[in-house]
């Protein structure tokens, strides 16, 4: 008894010691400690008790002393219970309170030091007395930082307002974390290799926990539920490291869990994991209300229903390009697309929930141009002495975009045209004067307006402006043009007469000699004839000699009659095709 009375005597004389040095060394150097009331709100009814805990942030710094005076009003809660926290273990004034007064006081500290943002200095039980809208307030506390001068870096006091309902009605619950007595173990370390990020969501409704287990813990104790800061109540009695959950429910659940040593049971350690494995339900685009489907800057709308977790992320392929991604960080469910130019645009967007589970839609919409411009003076005609001024009207100061064309070149239409940019004036007329003269052909020219917003016209009729030589210069190279023309002309017609004359003569020269041949066919003709009908005369008398009665029978004699006949058919159609080659030529 004497010896622990000893210790107590030794360790409230070195925390007299850390207060007289942190008072003899005080310094200049603040940094921003809080002391604060958790939770700091609450719905609760009337009779119901209630834990609070008083929690310190360094905000870096390392600290080793705090004190503090809390005050209630004792007709709305009052205090049932108080303990210390686990980052002091030397008191100089005991954890206290009096419902009396309605005041909670503490002052504790360590000469280890402690830095962190949740460090827990005591812990208070409430009753709730009867209904109203209590506070519990600050009124005074320092906290001594463990930089040799006990300098106070406290900056902050944050104390709790709460709602006590009537008995009879029925709040809002809220999660008390379990309070661990002091020297139990730390909250269990809990990582899964099936869902290692506990902040996000996945699509495996199998679970794998790990965790290891600390020296001098005799038992853990678990829980799967729906609440965030339940106390685990299945007891394993010989330590285990891990655990498989299969089945997990869609939506958000939390495994629990702690560890107990011989001082018992410690901190909770809570695991949220976040199944979802159904694909949203629905998805619409549709364009932004009241949307000008002139400006080529468009928002989409996007409706997306998911019964389990929130969908944000994107993924939009606009006309066939490469798609791209959207987080829809503010939740506005809307996203504005790049500048589209006139005409038929498609989207298409595939909706992810937080588990990655993905649907598409696809929606249809057309960007309108505006009127086109007009050009409204131009010449039509110039010499290439002289650099044209076209004027033309459009939409109020927009830019206008001109593009100028020579025609005829056998270079490509890319390369031809000549591109040139002009700025409308308030009553939408613009000029236009080429940086230069131009050379002899013919241009098209052509405009395009971009105004103010970012909507586009379509092009503008062509118009098309000559540039000719002067004209001293014209009839020279008309004269010189008629030359050109007229010679070669003049020639080819001499060498059509000499080429005429030369046939002709060809011609007489065939016609004498075909007429000359011809007699000849004809009087050769005749003559062979006429031997042959004298050579078949001789042979019927020859054959009328041999006969005893010198007369030949009756068919021999038709047979001689009969070639008689065919020679001279036979001559007179030789004659005539005799006599048609001779006309021929004549």
């Amino acid at each position: 008894m004497h010896l622990s009375e000893n210790v107590i005597k030794i360790e409230l004389l070195l925390l007299k010691v850390l207060f007289v040095a942190a008072i003899l060394f005080y310094g200049l150097t603040v940094y921003g400690a809080t002391l604060s009331l958790s939770p700091s709100t609450g719905v609760y009814t009337a009779g119901q008790t209630f834990s609070a805990k008083v929690v310190v942030n360094t905000s870096g710094a390392s600290i080793n002393a705090a004190d503090g005076t809390l005050t209630f009003n004792p007709k709305e809660i009052t205090v049932t219970g108080i303990s210390k926290g686990s980052i002091f273990n030397l008191w100089t004034a005991e954890p206290a309170y009096s419902n009396s007064n309605g005041t909670i006081t503490f002052s504790g500290g360590s000469p280890t030091g402690y830095t962190g943002s949740g460090g827990t200095v005591i812990n208070i039980t409430f009753k709730a007395a009867s209904a109203g809208s209590p506070r519990v307030s600050f009124s005074k506390g320092s906290v001594l930082a463990a930089d040799g001068r006990g300098t106070n870096v406290l900056t902050n006091m944050n104390g709790g307002a709460y709602t006590i309902a009537a008995a009879g009605a029925t709040p809002v619950p809220e999660e008390i974390e379990y309070v661990a007595p002091a020297n139990t173990p730390k909250a269990p370390q809990v990582v899964s290799s099936t869902h290692p990020d506990s902040s996000k969501w996945y699509q495996v409704k199998n679970a794998e926990l790990s965790w290891a287990v600390e020296g001098g813990v005799t038992a853990v104790r678990t829980l799967l539920d729906s609440s965030a800061a339940s106390v685990p109540t299945k007891v394993y009695e010989s330590a285990i490291s891990n655990i498989s959950l299969s089945n997990l429910d869609e939506g958000v659940q939390y495994f629990h869990i702690q560890f107990k040593n011989k001082d018992g049971w410690g901190r909770v350690a809570h695991y949220k994991l976040a199944v979802d494995t159904q694909k949203p339900t629905a998805f619409d685009i549709t364009l932004n209300e009241g949307s000008d489907l002139s400006n080529p800057t468009q928002t989409l709308k996007l409706t997306a229903q998911d019964a389990t977790s929130k969908v944000k992320r994107f993924l939009i392929q606009l006309d066939g390009k490469d798609p791209y991604e959207y987080i829809d960080e503010q939740g506005s469910s809307t996203v504005q697309l790049p500048p589209l130019e006139p005409g038929h645009h498609t989207a298409i967007i595939e909706a992810f929930d937080e588990a990655g589970n993905g649907v598409i839609s696809t929606f249809s919409f057309s960007i309108l141009a505006f009127d086109k411009p007009q050009f409204t003076e131009y010449p039509k005609e110039i010499n290439e002495q002289v650099i044209p001024v076209l004027k033309g009207i459009t939409r109020p100061n927009a830019k206008v975009e001109i593009s100028m064309l020579q025609v005829g070149l056998s270079i490509s239409r890319a390369e031809a045209v000549k591109t040139y940019e002009v700025q409308s004036s308030e009553n939408g007329e613009f000029i236009f004067i080429p940086d230069g003269r131009l050379s002899l052909g013919v241009y098209e020219v052509t405009a395009v307006a971009i105004d103010q917003y970012g909507a586009q016209s379509e092009a503008s009729d062509a118009i098309r402006i000559a540039v000719q030589q002067p004209g001293y210069m014209k009839i020279g190279s008309f004269i010189v043009s008629f030359l050109s023309v007229l010679i070669p002309l003049v020639a080819l017609l001499g060498l059509l007469i000499l080429g005429t004359g030369f046939m002709l003569a060809k011609l007489r020269t065939l016609k004498k000699g075909v007429t000359k041949e011809a007699h000849e066919a004809a009087t050769m003709l005749t003559s062979e004839f006429a031997s042959l009908r004298s050579h078949i005369e001789k042979e019927k008398t020859n054959l009328e000699s041999s006969r005893k009665t010198k007369k030949l029978t009756k068919a021999e004699s038709e047979l001689f009659e009969s070639l008689s006949t065919a020679l001279k058919t036979s001559e007179k159609r030789v004659q005539k095709e005799i006599g048609d080659v001779e006309e021929l030529f004549d």
